[in-house]
Formats: structure tokens, sequence, C-alpha cells
């Protein structure tokens, strides 16, 4: 329970602190990552397709992998994470794919089960993480969800037990998170046997299902540089169900194509949907910002007055003070913009070589 604290609050602190897309912030986070396993990102991406495969569900999850020691799946303003350690994952199934898999299928189960709840929530106390007991059941859920998934993709029920017996004993589980050992195993048989004896999970598509899907294929898309068809799919997900992430994404497709008014449009229907998320304020500075060809602008005026409601609504993102620093400075001279450099560097944001060496010869009064 505590190093899953501490990944909560790592996660929610760095993710929330960054500026592009979801796949993009969690690769930052997990950046110091590195290599020296057998568990490749490749192999972990196949084994993740091969589990929701097996029970005929959609991608709609961000896979990361990440030297925490561990392997949890969370959500994060209502983004779906699976952050994973190779190593970690290596050292309790003995090298095997098939453990392996059981570690990602029971982390896949805590979210289609509905286990996750939002990081951000919980953070801020608007949410309660609920009892030791329903950590614990969620825990046997999730384990008989990855027992079942191992048998519908023909492996050993010893692939589960044997990752169980490595990180669970038997001691008194009342002050636990986790169950003991022999209701693990218990709920890993249960899962296993369902799946020999019964037929294929069927899952009806909902629209929200529908529009997940395609959402998280947008985020792939945009992962691998294929911003069309990131836009694409972010259309047809915002067509069957329309949210402020969609939105939000696709915008920053757009600017990245230079479809200005097209990312302008989207970024204001994602403020619209979701007038509290400082993130969207900052977004649509820079779509402003590619705007303007000229510093005197009124979107560069724009920038400024939509950076300065980013940082009133969280003023603890330094490179929103580095941007508003960075406009200022175009079009309103160096003494406007010189304390929001100080700013920036005192919130830990580093600071180009040119800011500095004209912060040096004309420090902030």
């Amino acid at each position: 329970m505590k190093k899953l604290i501490i990944l909560l609050s790592l996660i929610t602190t760095t993710l929330l602190g960054q500026d592009y897309g979801n796949q993009i912030e969690a690769m930052r986070l997990c950046a110091s990552f590195a290599g020296g396993s057998n568990f490749s990102s490749t192999a972990a991406n196949s084994g993740l397709n091969d589990i929701l495969n097996s029970i005929g569900a959609a991608k709609r999850f961000v896979l990361q992998p990440c030297n925490v020691n561990n392997a949890s799946a969370i959500t994060i303003k209502g983004i779906r994470y699976i952050f994973y350690d190779p190593d970690f994952m290596n050292s309790v199934s003995s090298h095997s794919n098939w453990g392996n898999t059981f570690i990602l299928a029971h982390e896949v189960g805590h979210h289609i089960n509905g286990h996750t709840m939002d990081a951000v929530l919980l953070v801020n106390d608007i949410i309660d993480s609920g009892s030791l007991y329903d950590k614990r059941t969620q825990e046997l859920e999730a384990d008989e969800f990855a027992g079942f998934v191992i048998a519908k993709l023909g492996g050993p029920l010893s692939a589960c037990t044997n990752v169980i017996t490595r990180i669970s004993d038997n001691t008194n589980d009342e002050l636990s998170s986790h169950p003991s050992r022999d209701k693990r195993l218990a709920a890993v048989n249960r899962g296993y046997n369902k799946a020999e004896n019964q037929g294929l999970i069927s899952i009806e598509k909902s629209k929200n299902a529908i529009s997940e899907e395609y959402f998280y294929a947008g985020l792939e898309a945009s992962d691998a540089k294929n911003y069309q068809m990131a836009i694409e799919k972010y259309t047809i997900s915002l067509s069957v169900e329309p949210s402020s992430s969609a939105y939000n994404n696709r915008a920053l497709n757009y600017l990245e194509i230079g479809n200005y008014q097209l990312a302008l449009s989207d970024i204001n229907n994602a403020i619209e949907e979701n007038p509290e998320d400082d993130q969207f304020y900052s977004n649509k500075a820079r779509i402003l910002m590619g705007m303007a060809t000229e510093p005197t602008d009124p979107e560069m005026v724009q920038a400024i007055e939509m950076l300065s409601i980013a940082i009133n609504k969280n003023p603890s993102k330094g490179y929103n003070y580095l941007e508003r620093g960075m406009c200022k400075w175009r079009s309103l001279g160096w003494n406007l913009a010189c304390p929001d450099f100080k700013s920036a560097s005192i919130l830990g944001e580093i600071l180009p070589d040119f800011v500095l060496e004209q912060m040096d010869e004309l420090p902030c009064d």
C-alpha cells in the first residue's frame, strides 16, 4: 500500500506538470528507466493485446515501462495507465512470459472491473480510496480475471500460482490491502476453472466504450507522429460521445500539422466542456502563439491572457511562467517578462541560455 501511495503521488505530480499528450507524459515520467530486462516494451504491448483479444476488448490503456519496482493500474484525469517495471516482472515470474502476462492481466483486471479511481481526485481528498476490505476484494477480483485470461490464452495454471506464491504469504491480512496467499490462489483457480468451463466473456460495447476505443487509438497514432490518423480517430470518438480530453488532444494534433483554426475551435470546445482544467488554457496559448506572426498581433495578447488564467488556476507549473515570459518579452518588453522567468526558475523550470544571459545583464527589479 505504501508503494502505491508513493506511486500515486509521483505520477500525479509529474503528469499534472506536463504540457503534451498523455502518452508523451507517461514517457517523460519514466524517462529515467533503463534497459537490461528481457521483458521489452514490445513484449509488453504484445502481451496486452493478447489479453484484450482474449476477452474481446479494445485497447483503451496507456502502457508504459517505469522503474517503480512494481506494476500498477492507475487512472489520471480520466486516462487509464498501466505502469510496469520490467525487472520487477521478470523477478517475480522467473523470466516466464506467462508469468509476465499474468501480472499484466491482473492490472488490466483492475481497469476492467472499475477499481481504479482517478488519482487526482484521490490526492485532493475528493473521493475516498475505500477500506482495506474493499481493496482486498478488488485484488481477488483482479486475480480471478487474470486466471481466466491465462486459461483463455492456453497458459498453464502454474504461471499464475508461481507469481502469487512469490509475492504473498499467509500472514493475517486484516491490516493489509492485499489478501493472504491462500485466498489469492483460490481466486486464481476460480478464474482459471471458469474459463475452462465457459465460453468467452461477451462484452457489450456501450457508447462510452466505443468512444474510448477510438480515443486510445488516437493516442497511439499521435505517439507514432501519425497526426492525421490521430485526428481521424479522435473525430470518431467525438462523434460517438464528446469529451474535453478528445477535443484537447485533437486540437494538439491539428496544431502539429499547422491547422490553427481547427485547433483553436477544438480547444475552445475543450474549455467549454471543462473550464476548470488549467491545461486547456495553456494549450490554447500555444495555439495562439502559433497563429501570431508579429509580436503585437492580438493573438499574442490573447496568449498572455490564457497563460495568466492557467497560472491563476494552478500556480505551481513553471513552464506556464516561462511561456508567458516569452510572450511578454516579444510583445511587452523585458521588464514585464523578467519576473515570469524568475518565477519559472524558482519552480524548477530550466531557462534557455539566452534568457539566462539577459537576466545577467538586466536582473529583475
